[in-house]
C-alpha cells in the first residue's frame, strides 16, 4: 500500500480550492485574497518540504536555490496580493503607470528566475515541468539551461514591447516564448537522445 503524502494533498487541495473560487466569483476581492493566501500556505508547505521533494540532503546547497526561488515567488505574490487589494478602483489597475510596475515586476522575476534555473535540481514540482524534462535529468538540466541564456534578453525586450502594445499581449507573448524556446529545444534533444539509446 502506498504511503499517503500530506504534502502532495494540500497542493492538490489548495489548487481545486483556486479554481472553483476562481471559476464560480471571478470578479470578487474577496476571492482573489482566498486565493493569495492559499497560494502563498502552499508555497510555504512547499518551502518547509524543499529538502523531501527535491529528494536532497538539508545541507545540499540546491535546495536553498530552490527555497530562494520559492521565496522570492512568494513576495512577489505578497507585493501583487497587496496591490490588488489596496486599488479601490479595478480599473486604476489598467492605467499606464501601474502597467509599467506590474511589467517591471514580471520582468524582474523572468530575470531572477533564468538567472537561477540551471541550478534548479530535477524535481516534479519546481522548474520547467515538460513530460520529456521530468523523464530525464540530463534533458532537464538542457532546458534549464537554455531558460536561463533566454530569459534576459526576454525580460528586456517584454518591457520595452509594453510602451507600444497591450499588457495582455506582451506578458503572454514573453511567458509562452520563454517556456517554448528552451521547451523545443529540449524536446530534440530527449528525442535525439532517446533514439540513439534505442
Amino acid at each position: 500500500m502506498k504511503k499517503f503524502d500530506f504534502t502532495r494533498m494540500i497542493f492538490l487541495l489548495t489548487s481545486i480550492t483556486i479554481l472553483i473560487l476562481g471559476f464560480l466569483v471571478p470578479e470578487s476581492n474577496l476571492v482573489a485574497s482566498i486565493i493569495f493566501v492559499l497560494i502563498i500556505i502552499s508555497l510555504i508547505v512547499f518551502d518547509i518540504q524543499a529538502a523531501r521533494i527535491t529528494k536532497l540532503s538539508e545541507g545540499n546547497p540546491k535546495v536553498k536555490t530552490v527555497r530562494n526561488i520559492n521565496r522570492m515567488i512568494i513576495g512577489i505574490i505578497i507585493i501583487c496580493s497587496l496591490f490588488t487589494a489596496l486599488t479601490p478602483n479595478k480599473n486604476a489597475l489598467y492605467n499606464k503607470n501601474n502597467e509599467l510596475i506590474i511589467v517591471g515586476l514580471i520582468s524582474v522575476f523572468i530575470m531572477g528566475f533564468g538567472n537561477v534555473s540551471p541550478k534548479i535540481p530535477f524535481n516534479r514540482y519546481l522548474g520547467l515541468r515538460l513530460p520529456w524534462t521530468i523523464r530525464d535529468e540530463e534533458t532537464w538540466k538542457i532546458a534549464h539551461k537554455v531558460l536561463g541564456y533566454v530569459s534576459f534578453p526576454l525580460a528586456i525586450i517584454q518591457f520595452i514591447l509594453v510602451f507600444f502594445f497591450s499588457i495582455d499581449r506582451v506578458v503572454t507573448a514573453s511567458i509562452l516564448t520563454l517556456i517554448a524556446i528552451p521547451g523545443l529545444y529540449s524536446l530534440g534533444f530527449y528525442y535525439k537522445k532517446m533514439k540513439n539509446s534505442v
